[in-house]
């Protein structure tokens, strides 16, 4: 009996290892749990294999990659990789396509890569980008440092009267703030500030420090740092220089199997693929599967699909050191970050950028979302102002947008449902990786106790062996082997014991018709090999094809 994923309340570090250590303890035939390192404070950072080692072990299928959690206040992107867990184990035996691939192929989960994040934003209630490590300082800049400074969970914002202050209420809804016009004077008038302590304040000037934990995990991987211009404060000292990203770069290099990777995000409601920066166009087969993956993405999800270059505020900024440049651009496997739950949408705005709408959009989205909240979240998404004695600004109103519970996080009782589309996506994407079998092996007697052993491979899967062209460009795909053992007594006549061959096509490339432009009819997906061997009859030889991103296979034949 598999122990029930609740939706009822974020899990603690402790909490979430005992779920995962009861999965694991339940299906020990379907999954595995191992801490595949520690995060700067001490926290097992988990890893959760999943296959029937029935089948094989993990190891020789090929396999699909899910991480979440690396950001600290992203709380629910880690019930996105539990609710593919738990489908997994609780699907399997009884859902046709979940024990397909876990009987084929395997699945590696990590459901929280920045436990120190979690744990510190959940118990206090701030904002935290993501490790806790201080950086690049390991003292606080002087300035508003963002903290619950009422004590009440929730870091809100305060606003404070100010006759030169930039924004003023709105004149139908007066706990929504927008901005002066430029010719206007003699209203009451406001600064708007995010809550938090202010050090080092003199009665006067308000600066916004640097968080003391610096730095984003999401930014640490060594993805080109040399070619930008300038790398952000937040990217850490060097690529992998942080205990949570060595342990993901770790998981990943000693599995070559893995075929496509998703890391799980908070917020906005989309899909998101390279390219990262402007003048980078992918190989036409790869941008093809990311158009075909990207469409049953939205149709699952109802999530837009866009690449990062497109998301960027400033599309000609380069931005060097991300997931998305690692894993795709560096390993050449196909790589997704999915942003989790959009609030406008739930208000009823559909149409809108997904970044650009946070710096611009018209005042009634605003109005739109704090009725949203009024109706459908009790008042608690956009708080109603309320006074408070500031220790440095004095009185002030603490109130406005609730960012971490209900941006950054979606209410409790809709993540189950933002979430369980997206798992059918994973499934959908990793039942499509290559798949190597032994389509024939036959023994021909040529002359007494001498044979030809004949061989056939086939790629079964829908994506080709070496799975992106990115990957078969830098040299990282692997290659098609088969391996020929014999027993004592037999020796090769002709032919390697490991002979090398090549690659092996998908279905991927398959057109939407059948013209012949364009099209190179014949069987990419087949491969043959022979050998001569001397042997008695009777004589059994065993073969063994593999590929390092499409799996292991093996067959006998016994001499005629």
């Amino acid at each position: 009996m598999i122990r029930p994923l609740k939706f009822d309340r974020f899990y603690v570090h402790d909490e979430l290892t005992a779920l995962l250590r009861d999965w694991a303890d339940g299906r020990p035939d379907l999954a595995a749990l191992e801490s595949v390192g520690r995060s700067w404070e001490g926290r097992d950072i988990w890893l959760v294999t999943l296959t029937n080692t029935a089948t094989g072990p993990a190891a020789e299928k090929p396999a699909h990659f899910v991480e979440a959690g690396i950001h600290g206040t992203e709380w629910s992107s880690c019930f996105a990789a539990l609710h593919l867990v738990h489908r997994l184990l609780t699907g399997y035996g009884t859902d046709e396509r979940v024990t397909r691939l876990l009987d084929t192929r395997a699945v590696y989960v990590v459901p929280r890569l920045n436990p120190d994040g979690h744990e510190h934003a959940m118990a206090e209630g701030r904002f935290i980008r993501s490790s806790v490590r201080p950086h690049p300082s390991p003292d606080a800049d002087p300035g508003l440092q963002l903290r619950d400074v009422d004590g009440d969970g929730r870091a809100l914002f305060m606003r404070v009267r100010d006759a030169d202050g930039p924004w003023k209420t709105h004149p139908d809804e007066p706990r929504l703030l927008v901005p002066r016009e430029p010719d206007e004077v003699g209203g009451d008038y406001f600064r708007l500030f995010q809550e938090g302590d202010v050090t080092g304040y003199r009665g006067d000037v308000v600066e916004v420090a640097e968080p003391v934990e610096g730095l984003d995990l999401g930014q640490n991987l060594p993805t080109d740092w040399e070619a930008a211009p300038a790398l952000p404060r937040n990217a850490g000292p060097f690529p992998g220089s942080e205990p949570e990203t060595q342990a993901v770069l770790r998981a990943v290099t000693d599995r070559p199997n893995i075929t496509g990777w998703v890391t799980c995000h908070t917020f906005g409601g989309l899909h998101l693929c390279p390219p990262m920066n402007a003048g980078v166009r992918l190989p036409g087969p790869d941008q093809h599967v990311y158009d075909v993956f990207g469409a049953k993405a939205a149709e699952l999800t109802g999530y837009d699909v866009m690449s990062f270059q497109d998301l960027k505020h400033d599309p000609a900024a380069d931005f060097r050191g991300g997931q998305l440049g690692w894993y795709y651009h560096q390993l050449g496997i196909f790589a997704w970050i999915t942003e989790f739950w959009s609030p406008q949408r739930a208000a009823g705005i559909e149409s809108y950028h997904a970044s650009r709408w946070l710096i611009d959009h018209p005042v009634e989205d605003d109005l739109r979302m704090i009725k949203w909240s009024d109706a459908e979240l009790d008042g608690k998404g956009f708080v109603s102002w309320y006074p408070f004695t500031h220790p440095q600004l004095g009185p002030v109103e603490l109130g406005g947008w609730d960012m971490i519970n209900y941006w950054y996080n979606p209410p409790m009782d809709r993540i189950e449902a933002e979430v369980a589309p997206h798992t059918e996506w994973v499934i959908f994407q990793a039942l499509g990786s290559p798949r190597i079998e032994v389509r024939r092996l036959t023994a021909t007697r040529l002359a007494p106790d001498v044979h030809r052993v004949r061989l056939v491979v086939g790629n079964t899967g829908w994506l080709p062996t070496y799975v992106t062209r990115t990957a078969l460009d830098r040299g990282v795909a692997g290659e098609l082997s088969a391996e020929i053992t014999l027993p004592g007594g037999a020796e090769p006549v002709t032919g390697e014991r490991v002979e090398r061959l090549g690659q092996l096509e998908g279905r991927s490339g398959t057109l939407s018709s059948t013209t012949w432009w364009g099209h190179d009819p014949g069987t990419p997906d087949l491969t043959a090999v022979e050998w001569t061997v001397r042997a008695p009859a009777g004589t059994v030889v065993a073969v063994t094809a593999r590929h390092p991103r499409a799996g292991t296979a093996r067959a006998e034949v016994q001499l005629g």
